[in-house]
């Protein structure tokens, strides 16, 4: 698979769910990754992704508290949130996305689906496009 070389950074507190990430998307993807809410946001300030998955339940920082204080670094505004989740109700869906993901995705992931997400997002950045209300 071709190299797109578009930055994306994996947050999961789970070992075998990053490694699951990287195995099935690190041949199309530059990665980084970080296994808690601080770790992404060290690494979101020094990596620049374009766009970001993280882990929606997370111990010490969940993934909505991961996402706003990424989104307060200056640069890192805009850039896309796909929230992952094994809970995947409406419910969590909604309080994602009323708190600024772009999208999520269930947990554990379908490579397919993971391309598709991301390229997606991706694809809109380019055409300059942005959800608002």
């Amino acid at each position: 698979m071709k190299k797109t070389g578009r930055k994306v950074l994996i947050v999961d507190d789970m070992p075998t769910i990053l490694q699951e990430a990287v195995s099935l998307i690190g041949d199309r993807y530059e990665l980084e990754t970080a296994s808690n809410g601080r770790e992404a946001i060290a690494k979101a300030k020094a990596f620049r992704p374009e766009i970001i998955l993280c882990d929606m339940h997370m111990p010490d920082m969940n993934g909505i508290t991961c996402m706003q204080a990424i989104h307060v670094v200056e640069g890192l505004e805009d850039v896309p949130v796909i929230m992952t989740m094994n809970d995947v109700s409406v419910i969590t869906k909604a309080r994602a996305y009323d708190h600024g993901a772009v999208d999520s995705l269930q947990k554990p992931f379908i490579r397919l689906n993971l391309f598709r997400k991301i390229d997606m997002h991706l694809k809109l950045i380019e055409v300059g496009w942005k959800f608002e209300l």
